[in-house]
């Protein structure tokens, strides 16, 4: 009976589905239903059980669609109102500008200290380990870095002002 039904199936599939189902698929569907259904007790009218298995599985599809359809339209909605994270222009020259401000202070120290602030800023080593690299004590790297870091801040809030 299926094997003889097989191309009106395809045909009324095709047409109840759409175009983007494939109507081999959902005829393998057809057919799985229709065997599990005939195990259980025989089918009276078997014709009529394929065309109705074929017309409910074009159902659930367009309900799998209109699902997927909403999910997609929600997943749209909340995309186009999340807050835009990104700097503006004008955010972007200010920091630009005290980055520019930050080098310059950064410039006016001795070597030695803007390494020092760079290894434990930057690069994030201790502040023992930045003493044993220069040769110093751990104090000394502190209170150097402290005061270079204060020379920075004073410059800043000075260009801010």
């Amino acid at each position: 009976m299926f094997v003889a039904n097989r191309q009106a199936l395809l045909a009324f599939l095709a047409r109840k589905a759409g175009p983007r189902h494939q109507p081999v698929d959902l005829l393998h569907d057809v057919y799985v239903r229709m065997s599990l259904a005939s195990r259980e007790k025989p089918i009276d009218n078997p014709r009529a059980y394929l065309f109705r298995a074929a017309a409910n599985i074009a159902i659930d599809v367009a309900r799998a669609d209109r699902h997927r359809a909403r999910e997609v339209a929600v997943s749209d909605l909340a995309f186009l109102n999340a807050e835009d994270t990104a700097p503006n222009a004008l955010q972007t020259a200010i920091d630009r500008q005290r980055l520019r401000r930050l080098d310059r202070a950064l410039a006016e120290l001795p070597e030695e200290v803007r390494a020092m602030v760079y290894l434990l800023r930057v690069e994030g080593i201790g502040f023992q380990e930045a003493a044993d690299l220069f040769g110093v004590s751990k104090s000394t790297v502190e209170k150097r870095v402290a005061k270079a870091l204060k020379h920075c801040r004073d410059r800043l809030s000075a260009d801010d002002e």
